[in-house]
């Protein structure tokens, strides 16, 4: 098997059917395989999907979340590379075989690769970036900062292939060797900056990850998130990301800087986060 396609779905039927269709209509010239993991969805997906005999269906009778449902996808996988696609995906052309054929001849130094994600509008869209600094996601929280349209990334002799720190979740293709080398997510992780983690252990272990732009990728960002989300609900998805950026320090700094600089900047950046909450919930009562 040349590639193993895994898509995590949680309540996303209609796009993850567009994603698996448009990965089927588009792929040719090599052996690949779909594996579909649900993480315990109510919509109707188990039996659409275990009716579907393109694919490998495992249903999860709990939320595994994002890393630990890809964890559960490997598992199953036989493919050389392993493709993890978010279900907010279209592929517009045969990216699993431009991805294929670009690492057969790359070094086995280049562990992953991603491509330069679209959006519904065809432009660039965030697709990769730096690892995380505290300083740089206070900037980027302030709004100062957008890392990933950083000039100083894109290579002056060639913007269709160049090295970053990380690419982002949406598509990750990686060898397999890699994965067997450095493990894949970290199941302490739920949801956010799990594969920012996993490249982290990637590059410790020497290996480089690079964007190639040739695979042409739309992302639906948000296409999986409800359009109205009730303040609560807001509030439990931002301590879940501000958990996730404090674990990630946590597993690549010294456990000194975690305790004297992680864990206050958490507090802070938390308490900041949901005063901006509740103030743009505020403006946004006030203007109906």
């Amino acid at each position: 098997m040349d590639v193993s396609v895994i898509i995590v779905n949680y309540n996303t039927r209609k796009i993850t059917v567009n994603c698996i269709d448009s990965i089927f209509a588009q792929t040719s010239g090599l052996e690949f395989e779909v594996i579909l993991v649900d993480n315990a969805s109510t919509d109707g997906s188990k039996e659409w999907f275990e009716k579907d005999d393109r694919i490998t269906y495992i249903y999860s009778k709990k939320n595994l979340g994002f890393g630990c449902a890809n964890n559960l996808g490997y598992a199953h996988c036989t493919g050389k590379y392993i493709f993890c696609l978010n279900s907010d995906t279209i592929l517009l052309n045969n990216a699993l075989l431009l991805f294929l054929n670009k690492m057969e001849n790359l070094p086995a130094e280049v562990g992953c690769l991603g491509t330069l994600l679209l959006n519904r509008q065809r432009q660039v869209m965030h697709s990769y970036g730096q690892f995380p600094t505290l300083l740089g996601n206070i900037k980027w929280r302030l709004g100062k900062t957008c890392e990933w349209k950083d000039p100083k990334w894109m290579q002056a002799d060639d913007t269709r292939f160049f090295e970053v720190g990380y690419v982002t979740g949406a598509d990750l293709f990686i060898r397999r060797s890699v994965i067997e080398s450095c493990g894949f997510f970290d199941p302490d992780f739920f949801l956010y900056f799990e594969e920012t983690e996993m490249q982290w252990r990637f590059q410790n272990r020497g290996y480089k990850v690079y964007v190639y732009a040739d695979p042409q990728i739309v992302h639906l960002e948000g296409g999986s998130a409800p359009k109205h989300t009730p303040v609560m609900k807001t509030l439990r998805s931002l301590q879940r990301i501000v958990n996730s950026e404090r674990l990630y320090f946590k597993k690549t700094h010294s456990m000194l800087f975690y305790y004297t600089v992680v864990l206050p900047y958490t507090a802070a950046n938390f308490l900041w986060l949901v005063g901006k909450t509740f103030v743009a919930g505020g403006l946004k009562h006030i203007r109906k």
